[in-house]
């Protein structure tokens, strides 16, 4: 599959922008971050059929976009306007009809594999990085490696989809009693605190209280503001009057004569401005004060004036309701939850052994996994498990590393599964804790066995010694900005 060219155009635009793709090697580069280059990679993406979310800038339901796309001298145009998303003349409401689209766009009819497509191909910048074989890739987006290799093994079996169905069942009831499990410690606290008869305040209740509070310290403001003002007007009198009287003191050094102005009085001016500062704050403070009390008393009055009965202790009054509610013992809450937590870790192990028995898939992914960890100098002590869920005693150097072995474990078996090369986009290859020269080891591994597959990659750095017939397409914020779109015919 080789993508070849997106075509953008923004709602209130006159003309397209188009954006040659048209290369095995694609760099969206720039020096800086936030110039756009994951904002073209999620529109590719999201041009594809994914639910790919918004940049913090750029709204894609504000753009037509258009893919051209090469897969088995099949050529498709697929255009994406809102949840519409036609491929040639097919058209898909999404996300309703996603895994038809998709289905028809790769050519696949297996549900479990195309459910976690886009954690095969994606490494995104956030979560992607970290991601080895289950969780969220991108926005809603998940993938799960015993769903992946069920899909692979083509396993559709009545016991595998049911055991599914059991697990999500107790994912549901999981949810349902952990939240019930917070209600029932809440109600055991409201119940205690209403044994003890304690004071419940409103919403109002606080306020006018806080209100109270703000017209006092007003009124220590207003006085302070006053008596500063009095000694400002007392000290500019004495010093006009100083001035005036023609006053000299004799220099204790030559005892040659100083005139007594506001400048030679000691600290005068010092004094002067610290008493300015501290009015200018205090009235600064003053009217903050009287903006708050306003606002306040303002909606007041429209409460007044919008309802119609007496909310002044509506807070208290629910609180003792809710504490009259059927107790929910805590105890057996958790005992009821542990027990769900343990019949779904049984039947995701049980589940995990159907994947694994019998499946060549896995043993084929064994073996490209410990290829890649040998020459990446992962340490051969260093326990690989495809199904792991032990993360936490990788280093972040290790990580990054096993988990662009595990992807590239993936693209391989589902482009062999698929019967094509699958594109695959590198979303900021390089990470805070992993050497640039092992970046390009690990770019290397592309370059060299994945040399079928369009790669897009996402970077501030530009590669071109690795990729010498790569494509770079400068990213400088422009490509997204709706002002050069404008009076454009």
């Amino acid at each position: 599959m080789k993508i070849n060219k997106l075509v953008l155009r923004h709602k209130y635009a006159f003309k397209d922008k188009v954006v040659d793709l048209n290369n095995n090697i694609l760099i969206l580069h720039s020096h800086d971050n936030e110039t756009g280059k994951t904002t073209l990679m999620r529109a590719i993406l999201y041009t594809l059929g994914f639910a790919i979310p918004d940049t913090e800038l750029i709204k894609f339901n504000n753009f037509e976009f258009s893919l051209y796309i090469k897969n088995n001298n099949n050529n498709y145009k697929i255009t994406r306007k809102g949840q519409l998303l036609t491929i040639n003349e097919n058209e898909y409401d999404l996300p309703t009809e996603q895994t038809g689209a998709h289905g028809f766009l790769f050519g696949i009819e297996n549900n479990e594999i195309i459910s976690n497509i886009l954690g095969a191909i994606y490494f995104d910048q956030e979560k992607g990085w970290t991601l080895l074989n289950r969780g969220k890739i991108i926005g809603d987006n998940r993938f799960n490696v015993e769903s992946f290799f069920r899909g692979l093994k083509g396993d559709e079996s009545d016991d595998s989809y049911r055991l599914v169905a059991n697990i999500n069942i107790l994912e549901k009831k999981i949810i349902q009693y952990k939240l019930m499990f917070s209600v029932s410690e809440y109600q055991e606290a409201i119940n205690h605190d209403v044994e003890k008869n304690l004071n419940y305040k409103t919403y109002d209740q606080k306020l006018d209280e806080e209100m109270l509070t703000k017209k006092i310290k007003l009124q220590k403001v207003e006085d302070e503001i006053n008596s500063i003002t009095e000694i400002i007007n007392k000290n500019k009198s004495f010093s006009d009057f100083i001035y005036a009287k023609n006053i000299f003191v004799k220099n204790p050094i030559d005892n040659t004569p100083i005139r007594v102005t506001r400048e030679t009085l000691f600290e005068f001016l010092d004094t002067e401005e610290i008493n300015s500062a501290r009015k200018s704050k205090l009235i600064a403070e003053r009217n903050k004060l009287k903006n708050e009390i306003l606002t306040r008393e303002q909606a007041q009055e429209k409460e007044k004036d919008e309802f119609l009965f007496d909310l002044t202790n509506v807070d208290e009054e629910l609180t003792k309701r809710f504490s009259k509610f059927q107790n929910i013992n805590s105890v057996q809450v958790k005992i009821m939850l542990d027990k769900f937590i343990k019949e779904r870790y049984i039947l995701k192990k049980t589940l995990e052994n159907r994947t694994k028995q019998n499946n060549p898939w896995v043993s084929n992914a064994y073996d490209i996994i410990y290829k890649y960890a040998q020459e990446l100098r992962i340490p051969i002590d260093y326990k690989i498990n495809i199904f792991t869920s032990n993360l936490k005693a990788k280093s972040g150097a290790i990580l990054h590393k096993m988990v662009y072995i595990y992807k590239l474990t993936y693209i391989k078996l589902l482009s062999q599964k698929l019967g094509y090369p699958l594109p695959i986009f590198l979303d900021s290859p390089s990470g805070r804790e992993v050497e640039k020269n092992t970046i390009e080891e690990m770019l290397k591994i592309i370059k060299r066995d994945f040399s079928k597959h369009q790669i897009i990659i996402a970077s501030i750095y530009n590669y071109s010694d690795l990729f010498p017939k790569l494509k770079t397409i400068t990213m400088n914020r422009t490509l997204f900005d709706n002002l050069p779109l404008f009076n454009q015919r």
